[in-house]
């Protein structure tokens, strides 16, 4: 497998506007997922993009990233992902923050999370916590209490 054709395919067709679109990314996913190594959740990460016409396909990729936590520990799957981030911006801020959802509802995940941002740094460190004080803003009632668990377990890891 050539994974910059891969990561390519994923790239050209990550607005999943036709079948055609929707198969290559799907191939290029499972071609990604089937090597099995962490540091290609970079790679995954640059097949999101807020404009995409299937929600339901990139929720897919939301999982095949999430299914790297059954094969390595999570310290690591979180490190290469917050590596990751700044190449999701400006076209997925969106997903980024589903993304940041997903880890803050879940305790273990944050906590793991927490300590891998703690060392992460500056630009990565001030885009998640612009994601979450977005995410707490948006929704205070649900997201307040997880977000603050995150930056006071951040602050005893510094």
């Amino acid at each position: 497998m050539n994974i910059e054709n891969e990561v390519q395919m994923l790239i050209d067709n990550r607005l999943l506007r036709t079948e055609q679109e929707t198969v290559r990314f799907e191939k290029a996913v499972a071609a990604i997922l089937k090597e099995n190594q962490v540091e290609h959740i970079k790679y995954l990460c640059l097949g999101f993009h807020d404009k995409t016409e299937k929600d339901e396909v990139m929720f897919g990729l939301v999982h095949a990233i999430e299914a790297y936590d059954d094969t390595f520990d999570s310290k690591t799957t979180f490190s290469v992902f917050a590596d990751s981030l700044p190449s999701m911006l400006p076209h997925a801020n969106e997903w980024m923050k589903i993304l940041h959802k997903r880890i803050i509802n879940h305790s273990p995940s944050r906590e793991h999370y927490s300590y891998v941002i703690s060392s992460a740094n500056q630009a990565i460190k001030e885009i998640v916590f612009q994601q979450l004080n977005e995410i707490k803003a948006k929704n205070p009632v649900k997201f307040e209490a997880s977000v603050m668990e995150f930056l006071t377990a951040f602050r005893q890891d510094v």
